[in-house]
C-alpha cells in the first residue's frame, strides 16, 4: 500500500464525480463546473436550450434552482462544434 504508484497523487488530483444536477450560483458568483453566470442559465431556460428545476415546499415563495448538467455540457458542445464548422 505504501508503495502503490497512486497512493500520494489522490491528494492533488482531487477527481468530483460528474452530478446529475448542480444549484444555480448566487448572484455575482459563476457556477464551478462551466464558470457560467446565473443569467446565462436564466437566457438558457428562456431559449429553450435548457430546462431548470425548481424545488419549493408548498406555500413558499422561495426555494432551490438546480440546473441539468447533461443538457448544459451538449449545449457547450454544440457551440463547439459550431464553431468548428466556422
Amino acid at each position: 500500500m505504501l508503495n502503490s504508484p497512486d497512493s500520494g497523487s489522490r491528494d492533488a488530483q482531487t477527481v468530483h464525480p460528474k452530478p446529475e444536477f448542480f444549484r444555480l450560483p448566487k448572484s455575482s458568483v459563476r457556477d464551478p463546473y462551466f464558470g457560467l453566470p446565473r443569467t446565462t442559465y436564466y437566457e438558457l431556460e428562456k431559449a429553450g436550450t435548457s430546462r431548470l428545476v425548481r424545488l419549493r415546499k408548498r406555500g413558499n415563495i422561495r426555494g432551490t434552482t438546480l440546473i441539468p448538467f447533461d443538457q448544459v455540457l451538449a449545449y457547450l458542445r454544440g457551440l463547439s462544434v459550431e464553431a468548428a464548422k466556422c
